[in-house]
This record gives C-alpha cells, structure tokens and sequence, in this order.
C-alpha cells in the first residue's frame, strides 16, 4: 500500500511516483488534552451525583464514593501521561515517551472521529499500548497528518 509524502518527509519530492514501497514520515508531539480532563471531571461529578441522589445507606454510599474516587485519580493519571512523541518511519510506529521509545503494532479497535482519536497496540514486547488523544492534543497540522496517516496504515494491515 502507498501512503501519501507529506511535509515531514523531505524525500518524497525525490521519489519516483509509482514506486510502491513510498511511506511518509510523521512526527507528532504529543502533550495531555485539556478537553479529555474537563469530560473527566464532569463524569465524576455525574457519578458522584448520582451516588447522592440514590439514596444508599451510609456504608454502599461512603465505599462507592471512594471507588470512584480511585477511578478518577486513576483516570487522570493515565491521560497525564499521553505526553510524548509518535512518530513513523517505513511503515513502523513508534511511541516515545520520557528516554524510552517503543515500536508498536496496531492492536484491538482504532477509533477515528473528528475530535478523538484512540490507538490500541502492542508493542514488540508484549506490552500494552493505548493512547487516547482528543484534537487539542496536538496541533492542528499534525492532527490532520495523524488521522491520514492511521487510516492509511489500518487499511494496509487488513
């Protein structure tokens, strides 16, 4: 499958036109979506709202109450962390984060919206690779570059 040169790949402008194996290079920083933690914040007023207005006893109410708390902060955690680099380079996706870059291979269901993006992988070690990006996670460029780029390689690996 051919994928589209883009501005990230200086070597397409070089490249022949019909050659099948040309692959565009993508790079995209990555940093925490305000929009994902605002939706957050109001799901956890929902659910605490709705714990109080249920009308629990004192005890279901008071152990629901601190599930959902470590929910959340275990929510918040995790989208705090989507902070890095994705890039590509012949064919092959890598996610970088802190020192630590890691290929990886496309895994499960890709969402696509026009707000939202959600990537589920593996990466060459087993290890589980989920990033859940809204479209203030990165500019609006390489968003564009990014949806491109996921639906060209999603439809190469089926």
């Amino acid at each position: 499958m051919t994928t589209p040169a883009c501005r990230n790949n200086p070597s397409h402008q070089n490249a022949p036109r019909a050659h099948p194996e040309r692959s565009a290079r993508l790079s995209c920083n990555l940093a925490p979506s305000l929009l994902l933690r605002g939706l957050l914040a109001l799901a956890a007023l929902q659910s605490i709202t709705f714990l109080a207005l249920a009308g629990l006893p004192p005890g279901v109410f008071v152990l629901l109450l601190v599930a959902a708390t470590v929910v959340v902060i275990a929510e918040y955690r995790r989208l705090n962390a989507i902070s890095g680099r994705l890039t590509t380079r012949e064919r092959r996706w890598f996610w970088r984060q802190g020192g630590l870059q890691r290929e990886f291979q496309f895994r499960g269901e890709l969402v696509l919206w026009r707000w939202l993006i959600v990537i589920n992988g593996r990466d060459l070690d087993g290890r589980r690779v989920q990033l859940v990006l809204a479209r203030d996670s990165v500019s609006g460029d390489d968003w564009r570059r990014l949806q491109a780029a996921l639906r060209y390689s999603r439809a190469g690996a089926t």
